[in-house]
């Protein structure tokens, strides 16, 4: 009975056996895993060589470091120890029939011969039987590989939606400063109505931040006068601080009025009052009213 010597064997089957027992290094065995799959030659010699170790495990012919690799490693997978224990099996039906056939022999059957037929019988069962689980072997890989490959497509196809997504987000950012700002640069209408002796509610605005100009429509109770000129005066010093452009009456409103647009940085927090002048054509300015309103802190 000769012992199974890896020494006997070709550089690429000692890989093969080093692979089986799981005694190369990682980028080794990666690389051989690759291989296994792309290529039915070295996947047809992994078998090989994986059968040549499972007999010789059964027939007790692995011996030394071999022995303990195939004990700890190899018999790990449950669908190894399968395969070992269908050889043993196989080897043991062998063992129980020799007796009989010794018996119908006039010369027995030399004890090499016999684990020779053993090994070769043993070989093709292994063959015929694992055939299957050893193509499932090798589409579970492929298909690991094919899943590594859809996933990393999977994770390009997902960044670039990614950066897709941050590109819109930023262009919508963009056209709602855009909106905003545009909304804040829209002038700020508000109706004054002419203080009189009873007594008028003052108007509060507030002048939010950004703001050109505040739009003042000072009602009229008649449209006496051609044209007008609206001036913005400090109450607490009597200062004008402001005067309009003469300006006609707005025609288009139910009730008469005058607009007239005061730029909003000249409004601070504080109390003001739009005096209001009109005159006919070729005569001077007469006073129509005074118009009060609060502008309020923000």
């Amino acid at each position: 009975m000769n012992t199974f010597n890896p020494r006997g064997l070709a550089h690429d089957d000692r890989q093969l056996v080093r692979y089986v027992l799981g005694m190369l290094s990682d980028t080794d065995a990666e690389r051989l895993d690759e291989q296994s799959i792309v290529d039915d030659e070295v996947a047809a010699r992994l078998r090989s060589i994986e059968n040549e170790l499972v007999d010789a495990y059964v027939c007790g012919t692995l011996e030394g470091e071999l022995r303990e690799r195939f004990e700890s490693f190899y018999l790990a997978s449950p669908r190894r120890r399968e395969k070992v224990k269908f050889a043993r099996g196989f080897l043991n039906a062998m063992d129980r029939l020799s007796p009989a056939t010794a018996a119908t022999t006039s010369k027995p059957e030399p004890v090499s011969l016999r684990r020779r037929f053993i090994w070769l019988a043993s070989a093709a069962g292994l063959l015929v039987a694992c055939g299957v689980l050893l193509l499932q072997d090798v589409r579970l890989r492929r298909g690991l590989l094919d899943a590594q490959h859809d996933g990393a497509a999977v994770g390009e196809r997902g960044r670039e939606l990614a950066r897709q997504l941050g590109d819109e987000r930023a262009v919508s950012d963009a056209l709602k400063k855009e909106v905003d700002r545009l909304r804040a640069s829209r002038p700020l209408a508000l109706v004054l109505r002419p203080q009189t002796r009873s007594a008028v509610p003052v108007s509060v605005i507030a002048v939010p931040p950004g703001l050109d100009a505040v739009t003042f429509e000072l009602e009229l109770e008649a449209s006496d006068y051609s044209q007008y000129q609206a001036a913005l005066k400090d109450p607490a010093t009597n200062r004008i601080v402001w005067l309009s452009a003469v300006v006609p009456p707005v025609s288009a409103r139910r009730t008469p009025a005058v607009a007239v647009a005061v730029p909003a940085s000249l409004l601070r927090p504080q109390h003001y009052a739009l005096e209001l002048s009109g005159r006919k054509a070729g005569a001077a300015f007469d006073a129509v009213g005074s118009y009060a309103f609060q502008v309020e802190a923000r």
